[in-house]
């Protein structure tokens, strides 16, 4: 309800309370004195009658000392009148009797009705008159306020929906509105300025300035961070070179290249993936990478096909040879490869496929490639439908230290069983699920178990996964409400998380189904906070309790102090929001302390704490697994 609405209602009822006490005491204090007014003149006639009587005088010579006298009577005690005088009428009469020798005298007088009845009418009609005029007359002096109160909430509302709105009084009685209006906006100026300044920082430590990609250090860290993965990791990195940009440069200069470079920099961001944790960087001024993660060869040698396929259809200036334009140069790497060996490898497989001459691709090693995990899109499809339907999901809790070495919270980690009864992790699994459409199933068979988990375990928070397809689903979304209407009591554990790169494009469009889960009392946590260097305006729309830091953040950031640098200022912007920070993928001692020290709130890991069926009881003390862990 609008506060005008609410003061009105206020207002009225409080004026409608003193009116009716006015009123009330008004009337109360005419009835006293009337009411005295009219004995004493009652009592005055039976005096005077009584005293006449007594002195034997004429009885015709009684006459009413006041109009509210109509007759008396002069009754003897066989009950007889003996003398009976009329003076008046009256619509509403009543009597009194006073003993006198030899009888009483009986008095018809008015009541005190009709007896001040017109007195009490003009009392009343005189006070009505009275507030009316002093209503109307306040009325006429607060209406140009209250037209300015409903008019800053209608400014307001259209200020909630739109921030660019401006709204200003010119009337000087009203400069504190003023005042706080540029508070107000001084505030949010601020914080926009804070949060650019933030994604500025960032932006100069991890991103090129001309395409808008990952730099070659943000490269790096991404590809060390996969390499540290707990499960197992293969995936293959390309390196895409466009020579002729050197010739174009010499040439035309640099607008030239930039626009160029803009175009091919648009054609690679379509392979960054989210669901994948797929990376795209530029990393020399004519070279680009590619990070793909759990790929085949058919699936690289589709996307090197594409990329040059693509590549050709850039308009490039007349004196360039379109025969040799793109060469492409890729490496498949396992968890024992190591980041310089893996650049180095695609940076050789680069050389070769110049040495073939035309726009081309080359590819390192293909053997390290599990054979088992080769898999189709129909087999892929296949083997998730029937996980689906025979319930083939594992799920495992991995406990969330707090600083103080107690669980926090745990994440759901969910794993599908293979045919050889392997466990996939979901990074391998889920790519194929989203081209194939799966992934709000798989999303609604991983809550539906955690209920069943939680319902014979510990009850303690639990973090779990909703992919952005699952919260761009109707359907998925309809569910999802009734399923925490079913599961009240257990809802206020959940804590559903879900990645910055999805959330930050789809901020406005989930704010509205983020607050109809809240009323079930979920929180929510952003994951993968710093895998993509993004700004964090989605913070403004959507109320959030926690981050996690992605592992490239928090490999080895004992020695990086760009990575420091970045917590730090991702810390600025959450200061006056009450988001707590957890760090994900930590591996080491140092790192722990590191990220103490750095004020981080929590951590997880292999090296804090492998992931098992089991969930432990909320805020309990652990120790650390540490490097007692086979990897």
């Amino acid at each position: 309800m609008q506060f005008s609405r609410i003061l009105l209602d206020l207002i009225t009822r409080h004026i409608t309370v003193l009116i009716c006490v006015v009123f009330i005491l008004i009337n109360g204090m005419f009835y006293s004195a009337a009411k005295h007014d009219h004995v004493s003149q009652i009592n005055a006639q039976l005096q005077y009658t009584q005293q006449i009587i007594e002195l034997a005088l004429p009885l015709d010579i009684i006459k009413p000392l006041s109009p509210v006298i109509l007759e008396w009577q002069l009754i003897n005690t066989a009950g007889y009148t003996k003398k009976r005088k009329i003076f008046g009428k009256s619509w509403n009469a009543a009597s009194t009797k006073l003993p006198v020798s030899g009888g009483h005298i009986f008095l018809v007088h008015k009541s005190m009705l009709s007896a001040y009845f017109i007195q009490f009418f003009i009392v009343n009609l005189i006070l009505f008159l009275t507030i009316f005029i002093i209503l109307i007359v306040a009325h006429l002096n607060l209406h140009k306020h209250w037209k300015v109160l409903i008019q800053l909430e209608a400014w307001a509302n259209r200020y909630d929906k739109n921030e660019d709105f401006k709204f200003y009084l010119t009337n000087k009685s009203y400069n504190l509105v003023n005042t706080i209006r540029n508070v107000i906006q001084a505030k949010n100026e601020a914080q926009k300025s804070g949060n650019k300044a933030d994604h500025y920082i960032r932006s100069q430590t991890f991103l090129d300035n001309h395409t808008g990609l990952g730099n070659r250090l943000y490269f790096e860290h991404r590809l060390d961070s996969v390499l540290q993965e707990e499960d197992k990791v293969y995936g293959a990195v390309l390196i895409i070179q466009f020579e002729m940009l050197d010739t174009i440069r010499d040439r035309d200069g640099k607008h030239a290249v930039a626009l160029i470079l803009q175009q091919y920099s648009e054609i690679l961001k379509q392979y960054v993936d989210d669901t994948a944790q797929s990376v795209v960087s530029r990393i020399s001024p004519n070279d680009f990478a590619i990070l793909l993660p759990y790929v085949d060869g058919n699936e690289v040698e589709r996307i090197a096909l594409s990329i040059l396929r693509m590549s050709q259809k850039v308009k490039l200036p007349d004196y360039i040879d379109t025969n040799v334009i793109c060469h492409i140069g890729v490496d498949m790497y396992d968890r024992e490869d190591t980041t310089f060996k893996i650049l180095a490898e695609a940076d050789m497989a680069l050389r070769a496929a110049q040495l073939h001459g035309p726009s081309g691709w080359f590819m390192y090693d293909s053997g390290q490639l599990p054979a088992s995990e080769i898999k189709g899109s129909v087999r892929w499809r296949t083997a998730i439908q029937s996980a689906l339907d025979n319930d083939d999901f594992v799920l495992l809790f991995q406990p969330v230290i707090g600083v103080d070495m107690r669980v926090h919270h745990h994440e759901v980690l969910a794993r599908m069983q293979g045919s050889d009864d392997e466990l996939i992790n979901a990074k391998v699994f889920f790519p194929m699920a989203k081209k194939c459409g799966l992934i709000p199933l798989i999303d609604r068979q991983v809550l539906l178990s955690v209920v069943g988990a939680m319902e014979k375990g510990n009850l303690t928070p639990i973090s779990i996964n909703i992919h952005i397809d699952s919260w761009l689903n109707k359907d998925f979304c309809n569910w999802l409400i009734e399923f925490l209407k079913v599961n009240t009591e257990l809802a206020k554990y959940f804590i559903f998380e879900i990645s910055e790169f999805e959330l930050a494009q789809n901020a406005k469009q989930l704010s509205s189904m983020f607050a109809a889960v809240r009323r079930f009392q979920v929180q929510f946590m952003i994951d993968q906070v710093g895998l993509y260097v993004l700004d964090t305006g989605y913070l403004d729309y959507l109320d959030v309790n926690y981050l996690k830091l992605h592992q490239s953040l928090v490999n080895q950031i004992q020695a990086r102090p760009e990575n420091q640098m970045f917590i730090r200022s991702l810390q600025n912007v959450v200061a006056d929001k009450k988001i707590m920070i957890f760090a994900t993928g930590v591996e080491s001692e140092q790192e722990i302390t590191t990220l103490e020290r750095l004020g981080i709130n929590g951590v997880q890991g292999h090296f804090v704490k492998r992931p098992s069926e089991k969930i432990e009881s909320e805020n309990k003390a652990i120790n650390i697994d540490g490097d007692s862990l086979d990897l």
